[in-house]
């Protein structure tokens, strides 16, 4: 599937650009730097983000999102001067409620951390295809096929034996932790839905560094309030004075948190969600491998069988997916059914 993009060696009219700068016209050359640049990011992103939380004593989840989101608002300004576009198409009414699911997201997902490992995160974070379709089915009348069900079931039994595997293996593990994740999805599938409606499937669709720039310049502000809320400001600074190299690791994984969502707009843009998604699920398979490599932990049956069904799941809801844009372009009148 992914040879079916790339051997198309047609040159693009122009050179593609990356954060506003001209990288290459070869569609094959261009996969590549995608890819890569895609799986190099999110891997150090989240072997920095793992290494914050294995810092004795850090359990500022609510200090992390911010510093996160005020870095990815720097990365989006940085790259609107890059391209010259500092146009604003969205609303700032929508971009106020575009923040809360955001930064609700990032905020959640981070809290957990005090109660699941990282790996654990990472299965969970591979789930939104569930409520997103639950979204479809319920809300905008999508209809899907069993085989897609049953590629998301397959995905929820993995993620419960893996919850188990945390269960025995981690000594913090705790049912918050599962809820607080559960949560934090929800927000993410929320945010998708929104941000296509809202942003992008429009007349004059949003840039992606203006999206980013303005959900995340509001939602520093909304995190602030809840830092402060919180009482978790000052304890959080504090401890990170302590041991200043969160700095370096905080602001460096935030960077490579933004640079991955470019890449994979890029990809999106370029090569069609189908290849992406072969990129993101390759993504989700090695953050989890590398998370047991770099920060070992006790392994057991039920992480491993987890694992499995979770890779089972991605390649079947990739392969499933090509199915249905085949049968779409095959058969215009089902082009509507998600």
């Amino acid at each position: 599937m992914i040879a079916e993009a790339v051997i198309e060696v047609k040159a693009l009219p122009q050179p593609v650009k990356v954060f506003g700068l001209p990288v290459t016209k070869q569609r094959g050359v261009l996969f590549v730097i995608l890819a890569i640049g895609s799986l190099t990011a999110a891997l150090i992103f989240a072997a920095l983000q793992e290494s914050v939380y294995r810092v004795p004593g850090f359990k500022y989840g609510g200090w992390l999102t911010f510093v996160t989101t005020c870095t990815y608002c720097l990365c989006a300004a940085i790259e609107m001067g890059f391209t010259g576009n500092f146009s604003r198409k969205g609303t700032i009414k929508d971009y106020m409620v575009l923040s809360v699911l955001t930064l609700g997201g990032m905020y959640l997902t981070n809290w957990a951390l005090n109660y699941l490992n990282y790996a654990t995160r990472i299965m969970f974070k591979s789930s939104k295809v569930v409520p997103t379709m639950l979204v479809g089915t319920l809300i905008q009348g999508r209809r899907y096929t069993i085989a897609e069900y049953s590629a998301a079931g397959v995905l929820v039994i993995g993620i419960i034996l893996f919850t188990i595997g945390d269960k025995e293996a981690y000594p913090s593990f705790h049912l918050h932790g599962v809820l607080l994740i559960s949560l934090g999805v929800l927000c993410d599938a929320a945010t998708s839905n929104f941000e296509e409606k809202r942003f992008f499937r429009i007349e004059q669709p949003c840039s992606q560094a203006e999206v980013i720039f303005y959900s995340s310049l509001i939602g520093s502000a909304y995190g602030l309030v809840l830092l402060v809320w919180t009482a978790e400001l000052e304890p959080a600074v504090l401890h990170t004075l302590e041991h200043p190299q969160l700095w370096s690791h905080m602001l460096v994984s935030a960077a490579m948190g933004y640079a991955s969502i470019a890449f994979v707009l890029h990809l999106i843009e370029h090569f069609g969600a189908t290849n992406t998604e072969i990129v993101k699920s390759l993504r989700k398979v090695l953050s989890i491998c590398i998370s047991f490599i770099v920060y070992p932990k006790p392994l057991n049956w039920k992480y491993a069988l987890g694992f499995i069904a979770c890779i089972f799941s991605l390649c079947l809801t990739v392969y499933l997916r090509q199915l249905k844009r085949n049968h779409s372009v095959l058969d215009p009148s089902h082009r509507n059914v998600q």
